[in-house]
């Protein structure tokens, strides 16, 4: 059993070793602490080529780890590095995790792909990275990290001393679609359209060698007026296509440019040839792509031998050309006239396909069918009224006098109607019982109108047979 005496030096040692604690805890609030208790690591390595040479794509590894884990993703700040080309994305992040003192740690490693455009030793300042840390004893702690200072060494071979640009690659593909034809004699104000296409892996597209064509003369008429500075020919460079994708991981950069070629005059022409000069990485040796010299002829005629000052001549005023404009003229006069008639030719072809009569008749025989004779009565009276006036006043005096008789006879159907549409309510169902106007009987009345409407007059101006009798002065 523990003496009393012992008891207040227990309680002391304990309170002591209590505000150790608590000061050792306290302290770990920041990152550095957290690195200075080797609980958090952060380095900087340059992943290089034994030979790196200039153009060559060099990578930047920031990794930080940490004995727990992050609380948020770290982030690299923006820097600038002399002499370097950065893609806008050129940061890769990937996460793991590795295995330290039998403790396993989270990692974060940050790659950065630099591409130099000089020679020379590299000093990359300490760049500033922002990390947050889920701790153990003091929760989140966040802040901002610096790399050290590191360097690098880019080499440019002497294969490629004076070589103003180059591709360096694994891997570089050339081709050509479009080619002129020796042989042929080409015509002014033809044009030929050339596209060259470059593929590199391993190298985005901004790296790869723009394409410059030399075009070149030989021999031109005197005359010729240019306003591109190579006479007799123009050449419209199309915006130039660069674009990079990803194949299985691998970056293929590829660069798509096109050149249309007018030709304004005759003459000789030469496209010199080119070469792409391509450093082989993956050999380390100078390679060549060449893209061959063009030569083609381009004859008289066309539009181009013509004189500027006479612009009548470029019109050819033949019979074809006259017949194609007379058509043209007479197809507006029309569609002119058609515009401004209109109303009068929609009249005219309702008066010529009888279409309101149509509409009549059809509705007419829909009144007899529902039994509605007040209304049938009013549309075979305007039937029989637009029917006539359809015809001239002469031929309906003539059909009169002719028919007189014929005209004068009542229609039983007519009067079938009539006693249908206007008998009074008291006979009504006696009507009902003893009269019936079905729809063949209006069928029969329409064509009994039509009939007595259009008989022709059999009298023309004079009665055969008899002599004319002429006034006598």
């Amino acid at each position: 059993m523990m003496s009393k005496k012992l008891i207040p030096l227990f309680l002391a040692v304990s309170f002591i070793c209590q505000l150790l604690i608590i000061t050792n805890a306290s302290a770990a609030q920041t990152l550095e602490d957290l690195i200075n208790n080797g609980k958090l690591t952060i380095t900087l390595k340059v992943h290089q080529k034994e030979q790196h040479i200039v153009g060559q794509a060099l990578i930047l590894a920031i990794e930080i780890s940490t004995y727990r884990w992050f609380a948020t993703g770290s982030q690299v700040q923006h820097f600038t590095l002399s002499n370097t080309v950065m893609q806008a994305n050129n940061i890769t992040t990937i996460n793991g995790s590795k295995r330290i003192e039998g403790q396993t740690w989270a990692m974060q490693t940050h790659e950065i792909t630099l591409y130099p455009t000089a020679p020379g030793t590299y000093q990359v300042q300490p760049i500033l990275v922002a990390v947050s840390v889920n701790t153990e004893d003091n929760g989140i702690v966040s802040g901002t990290l610096n790399t050290e200072q590191a360097s690098f060494i880019i080499e440019l071979p002497e294969a490629l001393i004076g070589i103003d640009s180059f591709i360096v690659s694994p891997q570089v593909t050339l081709s050509i679609d479009g080619q002129f034809n020796e042989d042929k004699d080409y015509a002014v104000g033809e044009a030929i359209t050339q596209t060259i296409t470059i593929t590199a892996t391993d190298t985005p597209a901004m790296m790869i060698t723009p394409i410059k064509q030399l075009t070149n003369k030989k021999s031109v008429n005197s005359n010729a007026k240019s306003s591109t500075g190579i006479a007799g020919l123009s050449i419209y460079h199309k915006p130039v296509k660069i674009f990079d994708k990803s194949n299985r991981g691998e970056l293929i950069g590829t660069r798509i440019e096109s050149f249309t070629y007018i030709f304004e005059q005759p003459g000789s022409y030469v496209i010199n040839e080119q070469i792409i000069y391509w450093w082989n990485s993956q050999s380390n040796r100078l390679e060549e792509l060449l893209i061959p010299a063009s030569a083609w002829t381009v004859s008289g005629g066309g539009l181009s031998q013509l004189d500027n000052s006479s612009p009548f001549l470029t019109f050819s005023f033949n019979f074809s050309t006259i017949v194609n404009i007379a058509i043209v003229m007479l197809l507006l006069t029309l569609t002119y006239l058609v515009f401004i008639k209109r109303q009068q030719l929609a009249t005219f072809y309702n008066k010529l396909t009888k279409r309101e009569q149509r509409v009549l008749r059809k509705r007419f025989l829909t009144s007899v069918t529902n039994k509605d004779y007040l209304t049938a009565s009013q549309y075979i009276y305007r039937y029989t009224s637009l029917s006539s006036g359809n015809i001239s006043n002469r031929e309906l005096a003539d059909i009169e006098l002719s028919n007189k008789q014929a005209a004068a006879m009542p229609s039983p159907l007519a009067d079938k109607l009539n006693q249908l549409a206007f008998n009074n309510a008291t006979s009504e169902a006696v009507t009902k019982q003893s009269l019936s106007f079905s729809v063949n009987d209006a069928k029969a009345l329409i064509k009994q109108i039509d009939t007595s409407i259009t008989i022709k007059v059999n009298t023309a101006n004079f009665i055969p047979h008899e002599r004319i009798k002429l006034n006598k002065g």
